[in-house]
């Protein structure tokens, strides 16, 4: 069984992001802001993700899944990092990857 305080760190990180998902798909245009806030919620999930995956009593392919799960959110944090940069400098940011 998952800890309590696991489950409550992931409602609290997926809340935050649900609530700057809301935000940047009502805006026209994401602005630096908004996409920083994306990437950083994201992160958050996928801290989550992989703090639950450390539990012990897990079955295997449930590790699989909150592994790829977080990973998952690891690459969109990437992504709307590239595009905080690119909003802020106005250039376009290539990364290797």
């Amino acid at each position: 069984m998952v800890a309590k305080k696991s489950v409550r760190a992931w409602e609290e990180a997926y809340r935050r992001y649900g609530a700057a998902s809301d935000h940047a798909a009502r805006l026209r245009e994401v602005d630096a802001a908004t996409a920083q806030e994306m990437a950083w919620a994201s992160f958050a999930v996928a801290a989550a993700w992989r703090h639950i995956a450390h539990d012990r009593d897990l079955a295997w392919w449930t590790v699989a899944a909150l592994e790829s799960a977080a990973q998952a959110f690891e690459d969109q944090a990437e992504d709307w990092e590239i595009r905080s940069a690119e909003a802020t400098y106005g250039v376009r940011v290539n990364y290797p990857g």
